[in-house]
């Protein structure tokens, strides 16, 4: 799909560069720069042009989203810290959230959907905070967490908006500009538009001839139909192998994808379960469907022409090892 010009971006939503360049340096001692390998040879090949994998799921808690946690709370002044964050979360922010809250020795509530996946929820209590599963789906968890967080006089912690979020999720895009400075797509797994953000505030900024893709599934397209529409568009709950890119947006949202995606890229459920098993065949890497659309979009064509050299996120590495053995099992090697 394509989009309208972009607007200007507004500095009340998308962070600068200078916030970005310091959210880089506040999150160097916790995040090492993720790698940037070259892709099996085949999906370069169906590509047309060399594809590269920045692997955000080899960062602490296996995704980008300790680096926005991270900064967002070590910004916070020391009294604030000390009363501790809530959050809501599909799993991996919860995960950064409660990464960061240890790290700094604060208390965090995280509340998920009781969808959510096992092995993420077990590794939110790992790391020391409490976990609220009782909410039916994402946006109900985030309805509850605001209301806790009210309650109790401290910060609700966005999983995807709020500028020391998103000037920590910025922070892949200045690594990737350093890796590989002859970048022509870059393409990101989009839910609510933080890495978005992040990354597009910086390559609008540093590299604005870069083409920018957000990948969704279908089942998780409010982004999607949201810019189609030029409004935000409510989606239905649905079941998806891309749990953490569920929920809906609001207008903040919406104006990070009208200022930061050149395209959005939709995959089938179906897509993006083959991907997940081609994944792990090809490479060794057990990928969540949510980290897993940005590739699931080139190897089925969902890119179109894109200038090369292609750089496809790969973040979240947190799926059940059950859920990855039905899908190796449903989708075997043509």
């Amino acid at each position: 799909m394509s989009l309208p010009t972009h607007p200007a971006p507004d500095p009340a939503i998308l962070p600068s560069l200078e916030a970005v360049r310091a959210a880089a340096a506040r999150v160097a001692p916790i995040v090492s720069p993720s790698r940037l390998i070259e892709a099996p040879a085949e999906l370069s090949e169906r590509a047309g042009v060399p594809v590269w994998f920045k692997l955000e799921l080899e960062n602490p808690t296996g995704s980008f989203k300790v680096r926005g946690a991270y900064n967002a709370l070590a910004t916070l002044p020391p009294d604030v810290q000390a009363r501790g964050v809530v959050c809501s979360s599909a799993g991996n922010h919860g995960l950064g959230v409660a990464y960061a809250a240890h790290a700094l020795g604060m208390p965090a509530t995280v509340y998920v959907p009781s969808t959510a996946p096992a092995v993420k929820k077990a590794g939110i209590r790992a790391l020391g905070a409490t976990v609220n599963d009782e909410a039916p789906d994402y946006d109900a968890a985030m309805v509850v967490a605001k209301a806790h967080a009210a309650r109790v006089g401290v910060p609700f912690i966005n999983p995807c908006l709020g500028l020391p979020l998103l000037a920590g999720q910025g922070t892949v895009a200045l690594e990737l500009l350093e890796q590989l400075p002859a970048l022509g797509t870059v393409v990101i797994c989009t839910g609510g538009g933080g890495l978005l953000g992040g990354m597009g505030a910086v390559l609008r900024a540093l590299a604005p001839a870069v083409r920018v893709i957000g990948a969704q599934s279908v089942e998780t397209a409010a982004m999607t139909h949201s810019l189609a529409a030029g409004r935000v568009v409510e989606i239905p709950v649905t079941p998806t192998l891309a749990d953490g890119l569920c929920g809906q947006i609001d207008d903040e949202a919406l104006h990070i994808g009208q200022v930061c995606a050149d395209r959005m890229a939709l995959v089938t459920e179906a897509q993006l379960g083959d991907t997940m098993a081609w994944l792990y065949r090809a490479t060794g890497m057990a990928v969540e469907g949510a980290g897993a659309v940005t590739v699931a979009a080139l190897r089925h064509g969902l890119v179109a022409a894109p200038p090369g050299p292609v750089v496809a996120l790969v973040s979240g590495r947190n799926i059940d090892p059950a859920r990855l053995e039905e899908l190796l099992a449903r989708h075997l090697p043509s």
